[in-house]
């Protein structure tokens, strides 16, 4: 770091500069705490899909009359309420979340939503203590909370700490480690319980793997002072009107003629990510009948999208080293439609694995393909004072995508149809968008 000048978190809007080189040492720490943190929430997450499966074939064997309660439909449908929450809260405090990222520091935002995570897993551990499992999802709640306002700062430090030239290699190695601390933790969370309940039982196997990511949040904490402090961007007061304004935004986002068709693809993805991850989950209950196991198993497939998603993000930071490349966005989307049209037509059970495993990480690939670009576009042509509110909105369109997946999949539940009907029906739609795609982006390639 130059010594120039002050501390940058005391000037306001100071960018990084030819003279500032790129804090990489900080950039570093940033990503793998924000690897942690998203890994902590997928295990959390799928500990209490597995826990809720238990919980719900124990009252269907103590009680087989409870078939059509609300109580046992709840629980076996667990994975949806929680994937729901984790929309909802996106949705609900996205623009006060793109406030806080550019009202104060955001490495100062970072470690407040790391403590928030540390109280949220110790409520969670309590409560399973307790045998309360919906007070344990409202922890989960909190824990969504504190993404939900770390979302902003995240994506929008990059840019403070390594300036224009390396942000697109900065957001694909973000997006990676994002992506492969959802496989990890995901397939961590659905193969511990699977484990740990046999032996332990199903509470005190999900108490012992939440009290371990308590745990692991010290090492967290030293990554955290570990990144530079960085500038405020903005010095907009805090009003009423912050935890309300989600339209408002949504069209500010929706009327920036250059953000406006980056935005819509950002969305349509949260839209097909979440009908995928559920169509997934669905595979597993369809092939295998015991709720552990089949919480095992299609964590394990959701895993296999995040394996290709991976791979997928690192080919987008070799695309985008010197300069973002929106071309890859429509071989993305036309990938992935290929990939679901895959897994519509061949059957888990009975298709080759390498054959079957092959297209879910084909889906991975592609959809890094597809997203990467967009944001790291986003970020590049947000104004610094703006960056973390225009985030913030476009987190609202994907959250109004992500319940809109849900309401989807729970549709198409309804009218008895399965898995292979849901992925055929969204590979088509996504055939269609990734035309529609090509010709919206294709104005905004020669300028980015």
């Amino acid at each position: 770091m130059s010594s120039a000048g002050a501390d940058p978190a005391l000037n306001p809007g100071s960018p990084v500069t030819a003279e500032t080189p790129p804090d990489w040492r900080s950039l570093w720490a940033m990503l793998l705490l924000q690897a942690q943190t998203v890994f902590n929430t997928k295990v959390a997450q799928f500990t209490l899909i597995g826990l809720a499966g238990v919980l719900a074939a124990n009252l269907l064997e103590a009680d087989p009359s409870v078939a059509g309660s609300r109580r046992y439909t709840t629980l076996k449908n667990a994975e949806q309420v929680l994937f729901a929450i984790s929309s909802a809260t996106f949705l609900l405090i996205a623009p006060l979340s793109g406030w806080v990222a550019d009202r104060f520091s955001k490495r100062s935002v970072l470690l407040g939503c790391l403590w928030t995570q540390a109280i949220a897993l110790a409520w969670i551990a309590s409560c399973l203590c307790l045998r309360q499992f919906w007070l344990g999802v409202a922890g989960f709640c909190l824990i969504e909370v504190q993404a939900t306002l770390a979302n902003p700062a995240k994506f929008g430090i990059c840019k403070e700490l390594v300036g224009s030239s390396a942000l697109g290699r900065a957001v694909s190695l973000l997006q990676m480690l994002i992506v492969v601390s959802i496989i990890a933790g995901t397939v961590a969370g659905g193969q511990a319980f699977a484990i740990l309940n046999p032996k332990e039982g199903d509470w005190q196997a999900a108490i012992q793997i939440v009290s371990v990511l308590l745990a692991a949040t010290v090492v967290q904490f030293v990554l955290g002072f570990l990144v530079r402090r960085t500038p405020v961007q903005s010095r907009e007061p805090f009003h009423p009107g912050l935890l309300c304004c989600h339209f408002e935004r949504v069209a500010e986002v929706l009327g920036h003629q250059t953000l406006r068709h980056p935005a819509l693809g950002a969305a349509y993805f949260s839209f097909a990510a979440q009908v995928t991850s559920l169509g997934l989950i669905l595979v597993g209950k369809e092939v295998y009948p015991l709720p552990g196991e089949a919480t095992a198993k299609s964590a394990i497939l959701v895993g296999l999208v995040g394996i290709g998603n991976a791979v997928g993000s690192l080919v987008v930071a070799l695309i985008c080293r010197k300069r973002i490349v929106l071309g890859t966005v429509a071989v993305g989307g036309l990938g992935m439609a290929g990939g679901l049209a895959a897994l519509a037509f061949l059957d888990l059970a009975a298709s080759p694995p390498p054959l079957y495993f092959g297209s879910v990480g084909a889906i991975g690939f592609f959809a890094a393909l597809f997203l990467v670009p967009l944001y790291s576009f986003i970020q590049e042509k947000a104004e610094p004072e703006r960056r973390g509110r225009i985030t913030s909105t476009v987190n609202i369109m994907n959250s109004m995508s992500g319940l809109a997946g849900i309401g989807f999949v729970a549709t198409l539940g309804l009218l008895r149809l399965d898995s292979d009907a849901i992925f055929l029906i969204l590979g088509t739609m996504t055939l269609v968008s990734s035309f529609a795609i090509m010709a919206l982006l294709r104005p905004l390639s020669s300028s980015s």
